[in-house]
């Protein structure tokens, strides 16, 4: 993974969330509340929370849409650990995180 997978990704879930062509599942809509309710005393994302968040429903998540979800967390998590954090596809990332939670 590079510091670019996680802004492509995130754009091209952008995209299709807007467009319709990505319908994000009951089980996709619970981690993403459980990531935001997460981060809200921090203010962003942390590796911890996205481990947490993803390891009740990691297999079902990896099938689902795709696993297109599962990509871009893990790609977060990739960002979280990297001595160089991408801040602005975590950024990208947390607000598309944010689209998914309101459309619940």
């Amino acid at each position: 993974m590079t510091l670019t997978a996680l802004r492509r990704h995130t754009l091209d879930l952008v995209k299709d969330l807007d467009s319709g062509a990505w319908v994000p599942t009951d089980l996709e809509r619970s981690i993403t509340d459980r990531l935001l309710t997460a981060s809200t005393p921090v203010g962003c994302l942390t590796e911890n929370a996205v481990r947490e968040a993803t390891w009740e429903g990691s297999e079902p998540l990896s099938r689902v849409n795709d696993g297109r979800l599962s990509v871009l967390l893990a790609e977060i998590t990739y960002s979280l650990a990297a001595t160089e954090r991408d801040t602005a596809g975590l950024a990208s990332a947390q607000a598309l995180l944010s689209a998914v939670n309101r459309r619940a």
